[in-house]
């Protein structure tokens, strides 16, 4: 779960929640997700994503991945 007020592992900076877009590449496939829940540093930008979020991510790419062979 994503606090409303966490600190960067990186550079100590203040995270903010964000709607972003995330990229996955996986035996040479591309998979692009919009509107994903995370915290993203105002400082470095670096970008902590939401647990629950990224279960659904790993779940779809498995998905697509097996429904493929």
């Amino acid at each position: 779960m994503i606090n409303e007020t966490d600190f960067c592992e990186f550079c100590d900076g203040i995270t903010e929640p964000r709607l972003v877009e995330y990229t996955f590449k996986r035996d040479g496939r591309k998979f692009t997700f919009k509107d994903v829940k995370a915290q993203v540093c105002r400082k470095c930008g670096e970008i902590y994503i939401d647990g629950e979020a990224m279960r659904k991510i790993e779940a779809q790419i498995k998905e697509e991945v097996f429904a493929s062979v």
